[in-house]
């Protein structure tokens, strides 16, 4: 091959090498674009807020029991307010707060020491959460063991109830009373359906059994002596609650006892 020739196509070469440059770096543009457009999409709908109805309780129930035992009920309405929240939260659909959110609202607002909660206490505190309904409610326990429970929505936006549900059974069922008004207050607010397939929390077969809500008012008294920041008792109640629990009963209960638990051993 002459110089010239050599010299005519080195051009040629470059030009080649150069287009395959620039082949790849489009398709490594294209390739980052894509990317890039992937992760914006992904951002975005990261970003969306949140649509579903959003449901909170307050953190405790009132207390109207007539037994002599009356202040052995006091912290059962913490108890009672925390399975209906975990009861409600089975259903994905819906956007459940935590029991423990609310309860902090109140203390920063001062409300807890408000003593009894009614309609314009749960406004109130829905308002402030920004939730679209609000449950709010009472028991009583009489010296038979006869358990009535009142359980209410009100519409945060309208301040209008909403929804009533009242039930009387033995306070031996509660567990199971629980898990019947969650899926009633469900349509109550006329919330979509709990889908197909999603078990309930509180309903297994040990969890029925006569006695079971004693665990509960024992798990209560470990969140109330939690709230109150007496450490040394809620760590106590806490391992108490644990020890003589079942296993198989108050399932989210158990995990959130064995965090604090961890929390408070330092641990």
């Amino acid at each position: 091959m002459s110089t010239a020739s050599r010299i005519d196509s080195a051009p040629a070469i470059v030009s080649r090498r150069r287009g395959g440059v620039r082949t790849r770096l489009g398709q490594a543009a294209a390739v980052c674009a894509c990317g890039i457009g992937l992760a914006s999409a992904a951002v975005a709908q990261a970003t969306q807020p949140d649509s579903r109805p959003t449901v909170a309780a307050m953190p405790y129930f009132n207390n109207s029991s007539v037994s002599a035992n009356r202040a052995d009920f006091d912290a059962l309405g913490k108890g009672i307010s925390d399975v209906l929240i975990t009861e409600l939260a089975a259903n994905p659909t819906i956007r459940v707060i935590e029991r423990d959110r609310v309860q902090q609202l109140m203390d920063e607002q001062n409300l807890s020491t408000a003593g009894r909660i009614d309609k314009e206490t749960a406004v109130k505190v829905g308002k402030l959460i920004g939730v679209h309904h609000m449950i709010f409610g009472g028991f009583l326990v009489d010296q038979r063991g006869t358990m009535r429970l009142d359980a209410r929505v009100v519409n945060v936006e309208t301040s209008l109830v909403e929804h009533v549900e009242t039930v009387t059974d033995k306070a031996d069922n509660l567990l199971a009373v629980l898990s019947t008004i969650a899926d009633k207050l469900n349509k109550g607010m006329k919330l979509p359906p709990l889908p197909a397939g999603v078990v309930k929390p509180a309903l297994n077969s040990e969890a029925t059994k006569p006695g079971r809500w004693r665990d509960l008012i024992l798990y209560a008294r470990a969140e109330d002596a939690n709230d109150k920041k007496d450490r040394t008792r809620a760590l106590a109640l806490y391992k108490e609650f644990l020890q003589k629990s079942p296993t198989t009963v108050l399932a989210s209960q158990r995990q959130r006892a064995e965090l604090k638990v961890r929390e408070l051993s330092g641990s």
